[in-house]
């Protein structure tokens, strides 16, 4: 089982997160000013795997180009500050994967926006964009994986003894 999957069976590894994290959706503080960035908009919060909001923000609505140019870079300053902040036990690469399942999650969204009537021009934008990462993520391989676990699973419950 994937390692998110695994966190929300466990309620364990979780955090806040915004839910729609993105550039048009955080304040950046004034140039040689102490404040802190600031994200706003916080009507899709939600308990989650950390990775959702970088998922959302470089996977949903990068281009290629752009994300090819900054999303290792952010992966390792986000992971960083995770060391920095006290988090142990979750290494680079445990990020890398939680975030290449956060990308597969967040291919939903676009159907999400379409079914609430957010004009087209976003969400088929956002599909483009998200199912690019996919593709360049491997994403697909997550899936592979679900399935053999979940035939592995079938299998034995076929083989357990029937109930008296």
């Amino acid at each position: 089982m994937p390692r998110p999957m695994a966190c929300y069976h466990t309620h364990r590894h979780m955090t806040i997160v915004q839910g729609d994290a993105h550039v048009w959706n955080c304040f950046l503080p004034k140039a040689g000013s102490a404040d802190d960035t600031r994200l706003f908009d916080w009507g899709a919060w939600r308990i989650d795997v950390g990775s959702d909001d970088l998922a959302c923000m470089m996977a949903v609505h990068w281009y290629p180009d752009l994300r090819r140019r900054f999303e290792q870079r952010l992966m390792d300053c986000c992971h960083d500050e995770l060391l920095a902040r006290g988090v142990r036990g979750y290494d680079r690469r445990a990020l890398h994967e939680d975030y290449r399942l956060s990308v597969l999650w967040q291919t939903t969204t676009p159907i999400h926006q379409q079914a609430i009537d957010i004009p087209s021009v976003i969400w088929w934008n956002n599909f483009e964009r998200v199912h690019l990462a996919a593709e360049d993520l491997g994403c697909r391989e997550l899936l592979a994986g679900w399935r053999t676990a979940g035939a592995q699973r079938q299998k034995l419950i076929a083989r357990a003894p029937a109930a008296p």
